[in-house]
């Protein structure tokens, strides 16, 4: 098991990459706290947090909206709960979502603390204090940026992930692995074969870099004003395609990702080696690295309506994360008329059109 703090102001968040689910008793009592999971994390591990009151969610992005969150405060008033409650949340991203952000607006905030149970939340959604859910299915559209005092990522709970569950979260260790400059990317590239088997030893050195590295762009940067942001690589378009086809989350991120190489490879940022490199990991993993499949003539102008109401948007562009390799991003204003047009010219190359 290793720590990781990540240290704000008077305020300190500590993530424990290799701890176990049972390890939540040290930082909670049953008397004090209450556990938000899904139907699928009561399955398996219910026995592991038995005397804790549990709020059930299902599953699914469709869920992450502020009606679940109304439903589960409702609960937490019949249950009693005070500003000394503890609020747990057990699954995977949408369950830290869901958890964080109704802790952060309960009785104007309480505490709360996540177990990172799938890939995916362990190596980015669980970390970091951004916690926010859907409107009309618009990405985290209601959020606030609120640290968890702990997350513990129980790397033996990745076991039980289905495997497009697990494939869903091997997009954003890609991600963070473009990102990273510290070899990151040489140590996934080096292990592939091991982290798609689900090696323990490899995954448990990926994860914990993949943590190490978020949070200190987050100590640099909690509210993403600067240099957060380039952990937006591949999610302007990515939260575009899972709006409008309905991809898992990773899924689209990966499609963003991969369409972010090619117009950094448009843009002379990059060059064709580079490109060439991440998008044979991501389809190593089996993710898709572009628009091929994904993006078409038919659904192009539902993906640009969808990237016009994202986040980052300024005024009639939109803040691009692009990469020159691996360790070496940079952000990039990208006009929307521009962008239709880039993604036109990346079709007719793909054949999509």
């Amino acid at each position: 098991m290793r720590e990781i703090r990540i240290t704000l102001e008077n305020r300190e968040s500590t993530v424990y990459t290799g701890e176990t689910l049972s390890a939540i008793r040290k930082f909670a009592a049953p008397e004090n706290s209450v556990i938000i999971t899904d139907c699928n994390i009561l399955k398996y591990y219910s026995s592991s947090f038995k005397g804790y009151p549990v709020i059930e969610l299902g599953t699914g992005e469709g869920i992450k909206n502020l009606s679940t969150v109304e439903n589960i405060i409702r609960r937490m008033i019949e249950l009693r709960c005070t500003r000394n409650t503890f609020l747990i949340g057990i699954g995977g991203g949408i369950v830290s979502d869901i958890a964080g952000f109704t802790a952060s607006i309960f009785m104007r905030g309480i505490r709360f603390g996540f177990v990172s149970t799938s890939l995916l939340s362990q190596v980015d959604a669980s970390v970091g204090g951004k916690n926010g859910v859907n409107v009309d299915m618009t990405k985290n559209m209601a959020g606030v940026f609120s640290q968890p005092e702990f997350v513990i990522c129980d790397h033996g709970m990745l076991k039980t992930l289905p495997d497009e569950e697990y494939t869903n979260g091997l997009a954003e260790l890609v991600k963070t692995a473009c990102l990273e400059n510290d070899g990151l990317f040489d140590f996934v590239s080096q292990n592939r074969e091991k982290i798609r088997s689900m090696d323990m030893d490899a995954v448990s050195e990926a994860v914990y870099r993949c943590v190490r590295y978020k949070a200190g762009i987050v100590e640099e940067d909690e509210r993403e004003n600067g240099p957060r942001r380039v952990l937006n690589l591949g999610h302007t378009i990515g939260h575009a395609i899972e709006k409008v086809k309905g991809l898992k989350h990773g899924f689209a991120v990966s499609a963003g990702t991969g369409i972010a190489l090619d117009i950094s490879l448009m843009e002379g940022i990059t060059d064709k080696a580079a490109v060439e490199d991440i998008k044979s990991l991501l389809q190593y993993f089996g993710l898709p690295s572009g628009t091929k499949g994904i993006i078409s003539k038919d659904n192009l102008n539902d993906i640009m309506n969808a990237v016009e109401s994202d986040k980052k948007r300024e005024s009639e562009s939109v803040n691009f994360v692009l990469l020159e390799k691996p360790g070496k991003p940079l952000i990039k204003g990208i006009g929307f008329s521009e962008l239709s047009v880039m993604l036109n010219d990346i079709l007719q190359k793909e054949g999509g059109c």
